[in-house]
């Protein structure tokens, strides 16, 4: 999609629950078409003494990194983030009319000076409904994007979430979401479907990219003589772990030299380690913990394949950034996922929960001569720049 035509003289409000992954990403590759990007990340700063506890902090903290982030890495003087503060304890009434607060918050801190000529919020929780408010309260363009659980769970947990994301949709000049599974969502609450676009999260091409496997084992003092399978994820039910650890035990009758490695940190993570040595599966499956975004791509490009075994999921940008890397991909049919692997030259698509079948799955796959030039111009339709492009042109429909 050309850029040709696309006028710079947007001033970009965002509202967003933190400033990281995707979110950064997009806002970074829409820059160079953006006058101005100013971002918004409402905090509840709960009780003084609350907020010593380490998951608090670092949620804090995270406002200040973001800054630094943009100014030292990407060098961005056109976008500006700043935090906003409520107090109040963590209960289940006070959230639901948070946003209310927050808003006036918010809308008091953008009269100091800054300008927007169109609101975006990220999630159709907490920043959503602000972002509705402040639409009223300044009759700016409104456009809202849909992620994941704040789609396919949290319009349909109760009646007060359902009315709240009704009014949102109803106010929203447009909506995005991330795949077709969350479009049919979306319709079921009522919207205009003039209104809907499906627009998929993108990935950093200038860090997930090839490079030799050799080289990037020995980065990581993996060995070089194993067949190597990568999951990386949340260590939470919802992404299905357990059940890769029991098709482990199916695919090592058959291929020895297998390697699992595992990458990310949750609460099933002690759960899983027991269950690995319960099995004795400790020396085939390692598991390595949470690593930053930017050494993602080096585990990426050391395996041999990559499975994502959820139960549920929006989209699963990481089955893109892995094809990014030149490795073939498995998941299960579940939510986005069958759009992302929509041909058999990319990778295999099974059912959840299934390791015999995720076993036999492993195996075909490690022993299939994949076409990396096929899987890596797959994966090029998800580049970020490619996906600023179809936002922007929501962006000149509603201006």
């Amino acid at each position: 999609m050309s850029t040709e035509g696309i006028s710079k003289d947007i001033d970009l409000l965002v509202i967003a629950p933190h400033f990281k992954y995707f979110i950064e990403d997009q806002i970074i590759a829409m820059t160079p078409f953006l006058r101005t990007t100013t971002v918004v990340i409402p905090l509840n700063r709960f009780s003084p003494l609350v907020t010593h506890l380490p998951y608090l902090k670092e949620r804090f903290y995270r406002v200040k990194n973001a800054v630094e982030s943009v100014e030292n890495k990407y060098k961005c003087e056109n976008v500006k983030i700043i935090p906003s503060y409520i107090s109040g304890l963590p209960t289940s009434n006070f959230r639901k009319r948070s946003h209310v607060l927050m808003a006036k918050n918010i809308a008091k801190q953008l009269r100091q000076g800054y300008k927007f000529s169109l609101i975006h919020a990220q999630f159709m929780d907490t920043p959503a409904y602000i972002g509705a408010l402040l639409k009223e309260e300044f009759g700016t363009p409104f456009v809202v994007t849909g992620h994941g659980w704040d789609v396919y769970d949290l319009p349909f947990r109760d009646e007060w979430h359902r009315n709240q994301a009704k009014q949102v949709l109803d106010k929203a000049d447009q909506i995005i979401t991330v795949s077709k599974s969350n479009a049919e969502k979306l319709m079921e609450l009522g919207i205009q479907s003039q209104k809907l676009n499906i627009i998929p999260n993108g990935y950093d091409d200038k860090i997930f990219k090839p490079i030799p496997s050799e080289e990037a084992r020995k980065r990581l003092n993996l060995p070089v003589d194993k067949k190597i399978v990568l999951s990386v994820g949340s260590l939470v039910e919802v992404k299905g772990h357990t059940y890769l650890i029991d098709a482990t035990q199916t695919i090592l009758k058959n291929q020895k030299d297998l390697l699992l490695i595992i990458v990310g940190s949750g609460p099933l993570e002690t759960d899983l380690r027991k269950k690995a040595k319960k099995l004795g599966l400790n020396e085939k499956i390692l598991f390595v913990g949470e690593k930053e975004h930017e050494e993602i791509p080096i585990w990426m490009n050391a395996c041999d394949l990559f499975v994502l075994p959820s139960l549920n999921e929006s989209f699963g940008i990481v089955l893109i950034e892995a094809m990014a890397c030149g490795k073939p991909v498995i998941g299960t049919h579940v939510g986005g996922v069958p759009e992302i692997i929509s041909t058999e030259k990319v990778g295999v698509l099974i059912s959840p929960k299934d390791p015999e079948t995720l076993a036999m799955a492993v195996l075909e796959a490690l022993s299939k001569k994949w076409n990396v030039e096929k899987i890596l111009e797959h994966a090029q339709h998800y580049s970020w720049d490619n996906i600023a492009k179809q936002i922007l042109s929501v962006y000149q429909r509603v201006l």
